[in-house]
């Protein structure tokens, strides 16, 4: 989608896909010189938080005289939680607030990202607190996070929160057409699987691996309906010990899987986000054909339930031990 499409007249260059309510008031503010000190991106991943965060630190520096941003001479910081740490730790956050309290290479501002702002643990989340509560000339620190619910409030109160929804399914298949090249029945299926996250598309169609294990979950939950109690708990078992984001994401798409066996069951295929699992779908339809709507709307509940279990912290083979239970 081209700027153009926006009913803003937008002065500076924003990424094409979508998500033009929250370009139009970063665009906005950047032409005012209205900034927040913080801001909060909200939403699904995929859905871009990461790449206009960027693009607005770029047009930022760039409004404020610099003419380029690139290597370690720009003013641009971002912390993300180490590989092999399960929160951001206190001393990446204070290593962070100390790059931001630094001179700016150019006397611009100085912009700060923070990836994963969920994973913050409480000492993290109060050391920054304090960098907001004496907030600097010149510096602005976003914050990238699913949900509101996982951040301090104390935090939610002192930032700009900008929200970011589903992209519609025509305007991903449009980009994958006109700008990846792909070809129309390929372009279909890929724009309905990302769920309406732009980077969910271009990454199922860049990386063939992760494309197959996504269908695989689809696949692993469709197989419980033909199996008895014991092969269900032996195939959960064989995926091995997950996180808590890992059997998030199993939930996610198997909550997927239900709605497309619900559309199948109410008489609409044109609809389903697994197409390119058409048959393998049909066949489930097939074994539920004497369950009336009460049996989706339980099951739908199942995997809403373990959602909330998995954010209270509950093991997630259990959860998972749970909705397998319940079908």
């Amino acid at each position: 989608m081209s700027n153009s499409d926006s009913k803003y007249q937008r002065r500076y260059f924003w990424p094409p896909l979508g998500n033009n309510k929250v370009a139009d008031f970063l665009d906005s503010s950047l032409s005012s010189g209205r900034l927040a000190q913080t801001y909060i991106f909200v939403g699904a991943d995929g859905l871009g938080k990461s790449t206009l965060a960027q693009a607005f630190a770029e047009n930022l520096l760039l409004a404020d005289g610099q003419k380029k941003l690139s290597g370690v001479n720009s003013d641009l910081y971002i912390l993300e939680r180490p590989e092999d740490k399960k929160e951001i730790p206190i001393d990446a956050v204070r290593d962070f607030i100390k790059m931001l309290s630094l001179s700016s290479f150019l006397g611009s501002y100085k912009i700060g990202i923070i990836k994963e702002a969920e994973k913050l643990n409480l000492n993290s989340a109060n050391a920054l607190l304090k960098t907001l509560e004496e907030p600097r000339d010149k510096v602005v620190i976003i914050l990238l996070a699913t949900s509101l619910m996982s951040l301090p409030e104390t935090l939610v109160s002192r930032a700009q929160t900008l929200y970011f929804s589903p992209v519609p399914y025509d305007i991903i298949y449009d980009y994958l057409l006109s700008e990846k090249k792909v070809d129309r029945a390929n372009a279909k299926n890929l724009a309905a699987l990302s769920a309406g996250r732009p980077l969910e598309a271009i990454r199922l169609l860049e990386e063939p691996v992760y494309y197959e294990e996504q269908l695989n979950s689809v696949r692993l939950f469709l197989s419980f309906f033909s199996q008895s109690m014991v092969d269900r708990v032996s195939a959960l078992k064989k995926l091995g010990s997950l996180s808590r984001e890992e059997a998030e994401n199993l939930i996610f798409s198997w909550q997927r899987v239900w709605r497309d066996l619900l559309l199948l069951h109410l008489a609409q295929p044109e609809l389903l986000q697994y197409a390119a699992l058409h048959e393998e779908l049909q066949l489930v339809n097939l074994q539920l054909a004497n369950q009336d709507l009460s049996y989706y709307y339980q099951l739908a509940e199942s995997l809403t339930r373990a959602q909330k279990y998995l954010a209270a912290n509950v093991s997630p083979a259990t959860v998972l031990e749970q909705v397998i239970f319940n079908l």
